[in-house]
């Protein structure tokens, strides 16, 4: 059976696309913004990047 969505310009990904556009083009890779930390920890170091979760501080800021 043959695959109806096959295209045979993108098959091999190493032929390069006619035109300016080209295939082999390398994509320099970002990575994501950082987020708040909403994990389980209260107050530490995690892979050297300080996090503390807010929530948990403001409930046991008496007892820590």
């Amino acid at each position: 059976m043959v695959n109806p969505r096959w295209n045979s310009k993108i098959a091999n990904s190493r032929v390069p696309l006619k035109g300016t556009s080209n295939i082999t083009k390398t994509v320099k890779h970002t990575l994501p913004s950082t987020e708040e930390y909403i994990g389980s920890y209260i107050e530490g170091d995690l892979g050297g990047v300080k996090v503390s979760n807010k929530s948990s501080k403001k409930y046991y800021k008496g007892m820590i």
